[in-house]
């Protein structure tokens, strides 16, 4: 951590701030790295829960709970999610001459104005930081951050638009920045695969 004009930075500050937004009143949730240094007493009230993606981590951090104050049938049951490879999942992008993938190597694509975005589109219909898809688990999800929203067109499907939302990626479709797809010649192509 590294403390800054009052305020504290870094990959354990974000691992907190992400585990309290995900814990429910009364419940503690903790990493599987954490939970390691615990005392021995503590590791019959661990339970497993799931995995998560994590800013600046690259690998997805498995979580765990901690039971306590409540007796084991006050608890709800976890079912066992069905296994499933989510590494195997890719979402190819392309605009032009630029295409990228997101999946197990990237996990996040950036577009906007901005030069230093992945996908740069200069049109002023565009903000600076217009939106981004991050990849969480298995799923893509586009979230648009712009003044004049995103267009999502799914094939076949009829064209959505997201003012400050997140849309849930599938199958094959374009995406517009700014204004529908029928009126830019800047629409990302987007498909999401199995590797």
């Amino acid at each position: 951590m590294v403390e800054k004009e009052g305020d504290v930075f870094g990959d354990a500050v974000n691992l907190a701030a992400r585990l309290c937004d995900l814990a429910s009143k009364g419940q503690i949730i903790t990493s599987r790295e954490t939970a390691k240094v615990l005392s021995r007493p503590f590791w019959p009230a661990l339970r497993e829960l799931y995995k998560i993606p994590v800013k600046g981590k690259e690998n997805e951090v498995e979580l765990l709970e901690v039971l306590w104050g409540r007796s084991v049938e006050e608890h709800t049951a976890i079912a066992a999610p069905p296994s499933r490879d989510y590494a195997n999942q890719v979402l190819n992008l392309s605009l032009h001459d630029t295409r990228l993938s997101v999946g197990r190597e990237r996990r996040k694509v950036t577009f906007g104005r901005d030069h230093e975005a992945d996908f740069s589109i200069q049109d002023r219909m565009v903000s600076r930081a217009h939106a981004m898809i991050e990849r969480r688990r298995e799923k893509f999800v586009l979230i648009d951050h712009s003044s004049n929203g995103t267009y999502v067109t799914l094939e076949g499907e009829p064209e959505v638009l997201l003012r400050r939302e997140e849309f849930v990626l599938r199958g094959h479709g374009w995406i517009a920045f700014g204004q529908p797809r029928v009126t830019t010649q800047e629409a990302v192509e987007f498909n999401c695969t199995s590797a």
